[in-house]
């Protein structure tokens, strides 16, 4: 009897552990990426019920237990979409991961590239279908507002002007603060070489442990530019593409000044009696002188790819009309690029070439109140002058001092420039070994231009008989670099990229001018230059220099699990351009990343899809600076007669002044960087956020020293510091994502504060740097500087007299320093007013599709708290001006306030610059042609530029030019900025 339980309980047991055993099942399988079809190693394979975890082996292939047929089983990888599905009765699971939208993307850093998923440092990624469009005279345009931290501003619209791009603020006193361009591998070539159209992509290299690897070319960031190449197929049938692009702008003046029109100059002449020269017209110079611009930019590329051979060749025709008669530019861009592999894939071989013939037309501005100045001429103008007399000629007329018809000069003035542009280069690549590449590339570009200034000899303003100038400049750089490239992947979980190389690159610069006055005819204009027989000393120049650069560089790139990764660079960089006891400089790097979301602990956290963080500390260099600043340079003064022998000599003076300083060095930019990467809702939301706090050591600025004991008065030294502190946040949206509506979103958020240190140290002496001055007619005061550079201060800030009201006879009245006041704006305080730098600014751009064919975008910006000094009201609000001049409206009501004084710098012109832009606005259709044999894509959109800007600020645009040190005035002669509408379309053979 006491056995039969016994026995009962052995075969519960038996059935008991065979239904575990059937309960139990061995999942295996295989990941793979779904586009290539190759085994991604280091997926994470997980059962969510279960938390049971394991992750892909160097096939792809992966096995797992389950004990749960109700559980579901997890794919995850870096850069995928996630898929997540029901285990069932399944046994072997095939799965091809997606490659997200996002982390997948391949991003250019120096000398190599990475997955978006495994940096480590502070770079950001622009492809060309996310760029504005419509009217671009400068490719770098089409980045505005795309990347966070990163200014591109322009003051107006000026097509022969180019782009000021600022990435986190300014690195220098004297030398360049503007970004590296490196395109196609070749760095220092200008990108106005590339057309628009040939672009792929944009990097923005903003750290320094990104940097560091380019060492004294580093220090204010690097923009790596993609060419559009074809690229080598997977097929061996060659496919061939033909794509052409068309715009046509139309341009208009944004906004134009409210000056007085001549029913209000009448008006006022009659109210106050005052004496008036009626000449009869009523003319609006502004009108007189603007016009309807036009822009047509045409591209067509060829293009065809195989497995072996691919080439790219394109053609591009920019022509602008300016909007200022008389302005406008016309370039012709022409590429040819051509990749071949060979030696059983082993060697590829790419070569590039392309040229740039471009020819300029300007119009004189922004001289102040000089007699050729197109706009303050114009400004200044009655509107009761009319522009021709009876008989066609130019009305001109005495009313003041160097007071000439705008007109006249626009069309009897010629101011123009020819430019040739070439740029070439040839990368070879060797494998030499499975994991050893032998990389050389080698470039030249040259840049030449011719300009032509003539002034004939009827010419109201001019007063020399006729001046005629020709000037000749040519620069060009040779590039030959050598790389040693080593991968390996050591059981499946350190992965290691190892770069060594030297690179050795030479610039040349030459040229020369020659100058003269009393045309014999007219008629030559600046083409002959000995029809001119007055050449006075100073009247010829020329130039020649020389830039060596030498460099030695390594990187490694590590990563283990796709957990952990590490970069560490070091580049020592030889200069010609400093003193022979600092020639060389060493410029290390090091970050680290940590991927949170490879951590076990993670398993159970379901918000985030993706989540990183980045440190990285790095060094890098300023070499921007002109050559020869370290040695004492003699150029010819002219002619005397020697006491000895009585016979003429040539004698000379020292360039500037300048004492040698064989102890000259490079400016240091040493920058921490913090980022964090993250990605939600599956990653429907993601984005970065950025902390960085970059000190500039080292600065380079002409200082002032006692004579004697000093042979000259200056030396350029290092001594100063500043530091650059700032957050950026870069969000990227899909808000909908459906058949009928897709909608993504991008927004960046910049803030970054710039402080001087110190201007001196023990052997240089400097309190502070008075700067941004001030000009204009009848303006009073002295010392006509608006902005202060001093240690504890930010750059940029304002130290004005502060305005404190009209005396009784209408005179200005200022603070001092004693809490009385003045109006002697000598005996007034300067005091901290404003900052022109901003608080925040702002980028939102907003991509849409309806349905298979229709699309559209958006992109907004905002620059937020910061000061302008607006110099337009300063020279043209004085209501003395009139009824002799020309006046904005605003004059009237000072003149009913009772301002009787002259126009005195303070804090009374300075003004909150705070604006909202809506920068472009794209519509485009896409007809369906999957039907047609040979046309494969055609497109069509009209998009329009700057349609909108919301803004307190009473001058023409707030938006100014955000480079070097010196910025936040809105000088009075500015070109206008410019409103476009653009019809385009893209077709695809």
């Amino acid at each position: 009897m006491n056995q039969r339980p016994t026995i009962l309980s052995f075969l519960f047991l038996i059935f008991l552990s065979f239904s575990t055993i059937h309960s139990q099942k061995l999942l295996s399988g295989k990941v793979m990426d779904s586009k290539t079809q190759e085994a991604l190693v280091g997926t994470i394979v997980k059962l969510v019920k279960s938390n049971a975890v394991v992750v892909t082996d160097f096939e792809g292939n992966f096995t797992i237990q389950s004990t749960n047929e109700s559980d579901e089983i997890l794919f995850s990888y870096t850069g995928y979409e996630t898929i997540q599905m029901p285990v069932v009765s399944q046994s072997f699971f095939s799965i091809h991961l997606i490659p997200g939208k996002l982390l997948d993307e391949v991003i250019l850093i120096g000398y190599g590239s990475q997955k978006k998923s495994d940096k480590t440092g502070a770079v950001m990624s622009v492809n060309s279908n996310e760029l504005n469009i419509g009217g671009l005279s400068d490719p770098i345009q089409g980045l505005q507002g795309k990347v966070a931290g990163v200014t591109i501003s322009k003051q107006g619209g000026d097509p022969n002007s180019g782009f000021t791009v600022n990435i986190r603020g300014a690195a220098g006193l004297t030398s360049g603060t503007g970004p590296l361009y490196v395109i196609d591998g070749v760095p220092g070539v200008d990108p106005t070489t590339i057309a628009s159209n040939d672009i792929e992509s944009y990097n923005v290299l903003k750290d320094a442990s990104s940097t560091a690897i380019y060492g004294s070319r580093g220090s204010n960031g690097v923009i790596i530019i993609k060419t559009k190449n074809s690229g080598l197929s997977k097929s061996d049938e060659k496919v061939h593409k033909v794509e052409y692009s068309g715009q046509y702008a139309y341009d208009q003046v944004s906004k134009k000044l409210n000056f007085l029109n001549s029913g209000q100059m009448r008006d006022f002449a009659t109210k106050t009696g005052k004496t008036y020269i009626d000449n009869g017209a009523n003319i609006d110079w502004q009108d007189a002188i603007f016009r309807t611009g036009f822009t047509q930019d045409h591209s067509l590329a060829f293009s065809g790819s195989d497995h072996h051979s691919s080439y790219r060749a394109s053609l591009s025709n920019l022509n602008i009309k300016g909007v200022l008669d008389g302005s406008g530019k016309q370039r012709t861009i022409g590429r040819l690029q051509f990749t071949q592999s060979g030696l059983k894939d082993r060697l590829t071989v790419f070569a590039g070439i392309g040229g740039a013939i471009e020819h300029s037309d300007f119009v004189n501005y922004g001289n102040g109140i000089s007699p050729t100045n197109v706009l303050y001429q114009a400004f200044r103008r009655s509107p009761t002058d009319p522009i021709y007399n009876a008989d066609g000629t130019y009305f001109e007329t005495d009313r003041s001092f160097q007071y000439f018809n705008p007109v006249a000069i626009i069309n009897e003035t010629q101011n123009e420039r020819d430019a040739k542009r070439f740029f070439g280069n040839l990368n070879v690549r060797l494998k030499l070994l499975d994991h050893l590449v032998l990389g050389v590339n080698g470039a030249y570009t040259r840049n030449d231009s011719t300009s032509f200034y003539f002034e004939p000899s009827y010419a109201a303003s001019n007063t020399t008989k006729g001046f005629a100038k020709r000037t000749y400049n040519n620069g060009s750089s040779q590039l030959i670099e050598t790389t040693l490239n080593y991968d390996l992947n050591y059981r499946n979980k350190h992965s290691f990229n190892i770069l060594g190389g030297h690179s050795y690159q030479k610039d040349s610069y030459d040229g020369f001018f020659a100058q003269g006055k009393e045309a014999l005819s007219d008629y030559l204009k600046s083409y002959n230059l000995g029809a001119l027989i007055n050449l006075e000393p100073g009247s010829i120049g020329s130039y020649k220099n020389e830039f060596l650069q030498a460099s030695f560089f390594g990187r490694l790139v590590y990563d283990f699990n796709k957990k952990y990764y590490l970069t560490a660079t070091m580049r020592r960089d030889g200069s010609s351009k400093f003193g022979k006891n600092n020639e060389w400089g060493w410029f290390p790097s090091a970050s680290i990343a940590w991927n949170i979301m490879g951590e076990s602990f993670m398993n159970s956290v379901h918000f985030f899809d993706d989540l990183k963080l980045r440190i990285g500390y790095g060094i890098a260099g300023n070499q921007n600076i002109p050559t020869n600043v370290d040695a004492i340079f003699y150029i010819p003064a002219g002619t005397a007669i020697d006491p000895e022998s009585g016979n003429k000599v040539i004698s000379f003076q020292n360039n500037g002044g300048v004492n040698a300083n064989p102890d000259l060095k490079w400016e240091e930019n040493a920058e921490f960087n913090i980022g964090l990467d993250f990605g939600i809702l599956k990653n429907r939301l993601s984005g970065s956020l950025e902390y960085y706090r970059k000190t500039t050591s080292d600065l380079i600025y002409n200082y002032e020293l006692p004579v004697p004991p000093n042979k000259n008065r200056f030396i350029y030294a290092n001594a100063g510091q500043i530091t650059n502190n700032g957050v950026e946040v870069s969000l990227f949206g899909i808000v909908i994502d459906r058949k009928k509506l897709d909608w993504k979103t991008t927004f960046t958020f910049s803030k970054n504060n710039q402080k001087t240190k110190k201007l001196a140290n023990d052997k240089y002496d400097l309190d502070e740097i008075k700067t941004l001055y001030v000009s204009g007619r009848g303006l009073v005061g002295g010392e006509n500087y608006s902005q202060v550079i001093r240690p504890g201060f930010e750059i940029g800030t304002f130290f004005l007299p502060e305005y404190a009201g009209l005396s009784d006879d209408g005179k200005f009245l200022f603070y001092t320093k004693a809490g009385g006041v003045t109006r002697d704006v000598s005996k007034a305080e300067r005091r901290e007013v404003g900052h022109a730098q901003p608080d925040f600014s702002l980028g939102w751009s907003n991509y849409l599709k309806f349905g298979a064919h229709l699309d559209a975008s958006i992109a907004m910006r905002a620059v937020v708290g910061f000061d302008v000094l607006n110099v337009t009201r300063l020279v043209f609000s004085n209501p003395s001006d009139l009824p002799t001049l020309n006046v904005l409206e605003e004059a009237l009501d000072e003149y009913d306030r009772g301002l009787t004084s002259s126009p005195i710098l303070s804090d009374y012109y300075l003004e909150d610059g705070t604006f909202l832009k809506i920068d472009n606005v794209t519509v485009g259709y896409n007809f369906g042609l999957s039907k047609s044999k040979y046309l494969k894509g055609f497109r069509i959109y009209v998009a329009g530029s700057n349609l909108l800007t919301l803004t307190r600020y009473k001058g023409l645009d707030p938006e100014l030019s955000y480079g070097g040190v010196e910025f936040g005035r809105d000088q009075y002669d500015v070109y206008p900025k410019t409103r476009s509408i653009t019809l385009g379309l893209n077709a695809t053979f």
